[in-house]
């Protein structure tokens, strides 16, 4: 009973912060005292689905960043984390793959701002791309690197011996084994991407306009109705993704329990 009663207060809790950007967003006119909007207005949305909206432009200029920061930092962060793990000196080197963590994004992004001005990089996407794939990128080969354990690389190994070639090995054994874990990679180097503010204002140097630095400009400017907007449209991409995770893990599950009972 108290478990469910925490459960309750908890979903409860997380909800309320989504319904109350979606009354944000459409809210003409909200005073104190009242509890809900006196009146309610749609011309934000109204301009969010119109052809030539700004806000929808950016919102497809972040996806495309950040599902491309993903994939390159999965696809990589996978092929990296296999040297890795056989590496013999495999803590010093995953030591070094958490400095990027260790040091702030702004004085990261000011350290590399000047070499990505001599690269011509600065105040371009692949710019931002670039730099955001030095988190993205180490944290691909520190999740996945835990993958190659003794089991995996006697799988492969066993594989090879039965006749097995380079890339069947690869496509056949390890893709499948680490698709899971492959796929939360690409969820939370997604997440590092979508969610980044400090790397994407210096070094896009205000050229490179991504949800996040509409969303405080809008904030900034005293604009609360298209801010509430905005973070409804970077909550969106997260929120699907979770869904999305939820089945998968759902079906999972199902498929395990009907073959035990199998």
């Amino acid at each position: 009973m108290i478990r469910r009663a925490l459960a309750w207060t908890l979903s409860v809790l997380l909800v309320m912060p989504v319904i109350l950007l979606v009354l944000l967003s459409v809210a003409r006119h909200w005073t104190w005292p009242a509890l809900l909007p006196t009146d309610l207005q749609w011309r934000q949305w109204q301009e969010l689905t119109a052809a030539s909206s700004t806000l929808v432009a950016v919102a497809l200029r972040s996806l495309g960043l950040s599902v491309g920061v993903a994939m390159v930092a999965t696809i990589l962060g996978f092929l990296s984390s296999r040297s890795v793990a056989r590496h013999p000196r495999q803590g010093q080197l995953l030591v070094l793959l958490h400095l990027p963590f260790a040091v702030s994004p702004v004085v990261l992004g000011v350290s590399l701002l000047y070499a990505f001005l001599r690269l011509h990089l600065a105040g371009h996407i692949a710019g931002v791309m670039l730099a955001q794939l030095i988190f993205a990128y180490a944290y691909a080969v520190i999740l996945l690197s835990g993958f190659w354990n003794s089991q995996v690389l006697t799988l492969a190994e066993l594989a090879i011996s039965l006749g097995a070639k380079r890339p069947q090995v690869w496509f056949r054994v390890l893709l499948p084994l680490a698709r899971p874990l492959l796929f939360v990679c690409l969820f939370q180097t997604f997440m590092i991407s979508w969610f980044d503010y400090a790397l994407t204002l210096l070094i896009g140097d205000s050229q490179v306009t991504t949800l996040t630095v509409t969303l405080y400009q809008y904030f900034s400017s005293g604009d609360i109705r298209l801010a509430a907007t905005c973070a409804l449209l970077l909550l969106a991409p997260p929120l699907f993704a979770l869904g999305i995770n939820h089945r998968l893990l759902s079906a999972t599950v199902v498929t395990r329990l009907e073959a035990q009972s199998d």
